[in-house]
């Protein structure tokens, strides 16, 4: 099996202070609700682009300082938590790791049940960074024996959501080519949504999870969503309604106890910043984003066409009169109620659960460097029961589904005709 080696590990700082006026910066509501993890992405780029390795060593220079550019920008990522509702931003820095792998990029995307080593190419755990500091940003750049890399960065969600994360990424890139024009971040999302105390909320991790990535081809989701519109009383679903639909019938099958009937709930992340009235830019930082609860179906209710349905009407939910609702004097006591009762009934197993978030048709296919486009973007494994990330194919307009559950319930989901119908998993590259 291949092995990741740390070869070095330093900080990086934003190229120019942070002004005094903007050394703090507070949390919104939405933060304050998000869960105290780190968001994981790997970005690979095979050698054919990079070139040879006598080159390797002048390109992580540009790297590093395209990354102290792009952090004057972001330049809360470079901070640390002040308290558990601001982030003191004086320049603390990101962590950076080099890494050298021992094997060809090829070898190590070919090994078999590769989502249980992608953690290896990523400088944080679950819950914290390799260099045990509460860092809000951390980067590891692994190099291949061939020449490829793979760039992990993790970002800590309880100031960044995978939208912010995206963003940032996207700076850095454009910095490290040599683009002239850049987006900077708006930083008021505290003041559209004010932040009150809440009790950090900090998901239990379970460790015999199994993480497993499914396949679906562009033609297989065009079947899949022609298939569900013969059923579903609300027309052709979307390729995510459909996908989560499929997938969420999947996990209830494979969790179901028999004897036990139990509600059966569905939860999507959902970006708010389109649904806003007027809209947020993309570029707006922090978590804005929130979950879309289906009302939950029981096993007999488990037809074609009932879990799409349910969907799109929690998407539907979520518009702008719902996030003027949440930015009332209410709001902070809506998120804190609905958690409460979600985290009780979790825990009394009365309600099975199954939580998407979809980084589709996000550009991380985009992120250039300097040396070409990823050959591949992935996710890896989280420890947490029942959670599914959606994510663009490296092909066309397929997607990846990072799944995970329990490892018997995987097992049963595994053995599922239906799934199986429609996945296909190709070699990576």
């Amino acid at each position: 099996m291949a092995s990741v080696q740390i070869t070095s590990a330093e900080t990086i700082q934003p190229s120019t202070s942070t002004p005094e006026h903007l050394r703090t910066l507070k949390l919104s509501m939405l933060d304050m609700h998000t869960p105290a993890l780190y968001l994981p992405l790997i970005l690979y780029y095979s050698s054919n682009s990079i070139g040879d390795n006598a080159h390797n060593a002048s390109k992580t220079d540009q790297l590093k300082s395209s990354l102290s550019e792009a952090l004057t920008r972001f330049f809360p990522l470079a901070g640390r938590m002040k308290d558990e509702s601001s982030v003191d931003c004086h320049d603390q820095g990101v962590d950076f790791f080099e890494a050298e792998v021992s094997s060809q990029l090829s070898e190590y995307l070919s090994l078999p049940n590769i989502e249980e080593f992608l953690s290896q190419l990523l400088p944080c755990n679950f819950f914290n960074s390799k260099s045990g500091t509460e860092v809000l940003l951390a980067i590891q750049l692994n190099r291949f024996q061939c020449g490829g890399i793979a760039i992990g960065v993790c970002v800590y969600h309880l100031v960044a959501d995978m939208v912010t994360m995206a963003t940032f990424i996207n700076c850095w890139a454009t910095t490290a080519r040599g683009a002239n024009y850049v987006l900077c971040p708006t930083f008021n999302s505290a003041s559209l949504f004010p932040a009150k105390p809440v009790e950090k909320f900090t998901p239990a991790i379970t460790e015999t999870i199994s993480t497993k990535r499914f396949v679906f081809t562009e033609s297989s989701i065009a079947t899949l969503r022609a298939k569900s519109s013969t059923y579903s009383p609300v027309g052709r679903p979307t390729r995510v309604e459909a996908l989560s639909a499929l997938i969420w019938r999947s996990v209830i099958k494979a969790t179901r106890k028999e004897g036990c009937s139990r509600g059966l709930v569905c939860q999507h992340a959902v970006n708010i910043r389109s649904r806003m009235d007027p809209p947020l830019p993309d570029h707006s930082f922090g978590n804005l984003f929130i979950v879309a609860a289906t009302s939950g179906v029981v096993e007999k209710d488990l037809y074609q066409g009932c879990l799409e349905e349910q969907l799109r009407e929690a998407f539907r939910q979520i518009n702008d009169a719902h996030v003027r609702e949440l930015q009332g004097p209410n709001g902070h006591s809506k998120i804190s109620q609905s958690r409460r009762i979600v985290a009780e009934k979790f825990s009394n197993m009365d309600i099975e659960f199954c939580t998407f978030s979809s980084w589709s048709r996000f550009p991380f296919y985009e992120l250039d460097f300097g040396w070409g486009k990823p050959v591949w973007v992935s996710a890896a494994p989280f420890l947490l029961r029942n959670v599914v990330i959606l994510l663009d194919g490296r092909c066309g307009n397929g997607v990846e589904a990072w799944m995970n559950l329990e490892k018997e319930d995987m097992a049963r989901l595994m053995k599922d005709e239906e799934l199986l119908s429609f996945i296909s998993n190709p070699v990576i590259v």
